[in-house]
């Protein structure tokens, strides 16, 4: 009997640029304000794995006082910095290799911020927000959290309880883009190699049900376009996870069905994700969708911000993003 060869020779199914072991970061940046929730930023940024020779910046923007563009009233928040700085140095003194670099800035902080993380190519920004009350309130409109991610372009990992390990518990929200790749690649870098990650997809069928409602479409219509768009979404979330299956990373695949908003943190509810990862184009600014997650998340949040590469990357099919 003819042995099953097969006429592909083992080619990889990732293609050149992906990572295919676990990278650390080069470019970290915390923003600091001297809170307890800022803190908690920076204890999470330590946990982060760092690269070989990376740079750890630790930040501070004071407003200006008086009109005055200087550094006039900043002095508290020098002493204030230098001693977050030296802590950070401590913590990171088993790795003589990475730069922990002291930065304080005078101006709107969004704006500052943006510049610095351009300026060094910052990769994640670290930051604290509010703990939600309960009953939760959604951050506002004007708060420097949704200003950073708005006007930051650069991933930003939004921190909320005290970290107490590693991340362990990853979900990773995907519509099969460009983006969304990279925010799941992005995750991988964070999250030990061991760790398994959730990755959910969700299909967004309202406007075709109400469609068919209006149609006075048989019921059986409706079970038939789900049952089609669920085995569609399955087969192409498979496809987008089998780049990355293929290298022993464990990926749990998840799909639900309704608001794309509310799907999401109903699973991250549900799962107690402790970090929940959405993909952002670097090109347009923040959707409703991520804004609106990241207003109720009760978990941390990385918004995955990232220049399209010019190579092209495998697609997950044809299905179009939710």
């Amino acid at each position: 009997m003819r042995p099953n060869v097969s006429s592909r020779k083992g080619l990889p199914l990732l293609s050149e640029g992906l990572p295919r072991a676990q990278r650390g970061l080069r470019r970290v940046a915390v923003g600091l304000d001297f809170s307890l929730q800022s803190e908690f930023a920076l204890a999470r940024a330590l946990r982060l794995p760092l690269a070989h020779g990376a740079a750890f910046s630790v930040l501070h923007v004071s407003p200006p006082l008086d009109g005055h563009q200087g550094p006039d009233g900043t002095v508290a928040c020098e002493r204030c910095l230098r001693r977050s700085v030296t802590s950070a140095a401590k913590r990171l003194r088993q790795r003589p290799d990475v730069d922990v670099r002291e930065e304080l800035r005078t101006g709107d902080a969004p704006h500052v911020v943006a510049e610095l993380a351009k300026d060094q190519g910052v990769e994640v920004l670290v930051v604290g927000r509010p703990h939600p009350a309960f009953p939760l309130k959604p951050l506002p409109d004007n708060s420097l959290v949704l200003r950073l991610v708005r006007e930051v372009d650069a991933s930003v990992l939004v921190v909320m309880p005290h970290p107490g390990r590693v991340y362990h518990r990853p979900l990773v929200a995907v519509n099969f883009s460009r983006e969304s790749r990279r925010a799941l690649e992005l995750t991988m870098r964070l999250c030990p190699a061991s760790t398994p990650i959730e990755v959910l997809h969700v299909v967004d069928l309202r406007a075709e049900e109400e469609a068919l409602r209006h149609q006075d479409g048989h019921l059986t219509q409706e079970f038939q376009l789900r049952q089609e768009r669920e085995d569609a979404a399955r087969r192409a979330l498979g496809r987008f996870l089998a780049p990355y299956r293929e290298t022993g990373r464990v990926m749990e695949s998840r799909l639900r069905f309704g608001d794309p908003r509310e799907c999401i943190l109903a699973e991250a509810f549900e799962r107690e994700s402790d970090l929940l990862t959405l993909g952002m184009s670097s090109a347009n600014p923040p959707s409703e969708l991520a804004e609106g997650v990241l207003r109720r998340s009760h978990c941390d949040v990385l918004i995955s911000r990232h220049a399209a590469p010019p190579a092209a990357l495998p697609d997950g099919g044809n299905i179009p993003a939710s």
